[in-house]
């Protein structure tokens, strides 16, 4: 990890100065991103201080057992200029650029984010592609700054890092990952509830998801990528699953034998097509490089990217026109 004894002393400051704080979690959260956010407004909060959260989208059904009370505020129904600070964690680049024009000179911007090739700016930036989450990265601030970490704080960001390393199983997954989730479990994170609500609590439409999307597949014998898509038809069927759901199956598609690496289209609006791309580090494939040839980004074994156009299934396979 970077030092950022400085920004994390700077972060601190302004937290403690500020009467209000805005917290953004980007556009259909995963773990990491809600468990931030939840984990930042409850320290906040329990300085007497204002904090909320806002996103173009609700709380995700996943989290809303696990944390009952919390709300996801649409940032276009909340006066974003009021508040002293803004704090957005986890891929920071999808949606928060939204609201940069609403923001004053004097409001502290704040970017907290693991993901490489991030173009948004701020006052405070703690960006490093080499942790395994955004909530890791907060942990550590907990830490660096004394900062008591209650149990309202570590179930959230367990949450967080478990999310993004699918249950400690990927590759970014760290031995200061390790310690972290240790250190979370013994300040009182309940791991069985995460794991019972967020993790084993598969709905019928996210099995059919899986299930359409491994049907679906097919390998491209050159290069050894293995591909599917869910399209737009397909999302309104199943309720607009989550994009932890959609990433679980571009997972599952890279766990086949064959594959070097698999590729995920999904729509989830018109005219709109996202690819998920998964590897694994014995296969050495870098799909990030791939992701950025596409417009997008990621890590080396994850990688995201988002196209204009309509998936077609052909008789050839699908497609994107």
């Amino acid at each position: 990890m970077q030092d950022f004894s400085s920004e994390f002393r700077n972060l601190h400051y302004v937290i403690r100065n500020a009467e209000s704080v805005l917290l953004f979690a980007h556009t259909r959260p995963d773990p990491d991103a809600v468990g931030a956010s939840i984990a930042l407004r409850e320290y906040i909060r329990s300085l007497g201080k204002k904090a909320d959260i806002a996103c173009f989208d609700r709380l995700p059904e996943f989290a809303a057992e696990l944390f009952p009370g919390i709300v996801f505020r649409d940032p276009d129904a909340l006066p974003v200029e009021t508040y002293d600070a803004v704090i957005a964690s986890d891929s920071v680049d999808r949606g928060f650029q939204l609201l940069k024009e609403r923001f004053r000179e004097e409001q502290v911007i704040v970017l907290v984010d693991h993901h490489p090739n991030i173009r948004m700016t701020g006052d405070i930036v703690i960006i490093d592609d080499t942790m395994s989450s955004s909530c890791e990265m907060l942990f550590h601030f907990f830490q660096t700054e004394n900062i008591t970490i209650t149990p309202k704080m570590a179930t959230p960001l367990l949450m967080g890092i478990l999310g993004d390393t699918g249950n400690l199983q990927h590759s970014c997954t760290s031995l200061d990952t390790f310690a972290a989730v240790s250190t979370l479990i013994q300040k009182g994170a309940q791991l069985q509830k995460i794991t019972s609500d967020v993790f084993a609590n598969n709905k019928i439409s996210t099995l059919q998801l899986w299930g359409k999307a491994l049907s679906r597949a097919r390998i491209n014998s050159g290069n050894g990528m293995i591909y599917s898509a869910i399209t737009e038809r397909d999302i309104e069927e199943l309720g607009n699953p989550s994009t932890e759901d959609l990433y679980i199956a571009s997972t599952l598609l890279n766990a086949v034998p064959d594959a070097k690496f698999s590729l995920l289209f999904y729509q989830l609006q018109p005219g709109i097509v996202r690819g998920s791309l998964r590897s694994e580090p014995h296969k050495n494939v870098d799909v990030s490089s791939i992701a950025r040839d596409l417009g997008g980004g990621g890590h080396a074994l994850a990688g995201g990217f988002e196209i204009p156009g309509t998936i077609v299934e052909t008789p050839q396979g699908w497609e994107v026109r």
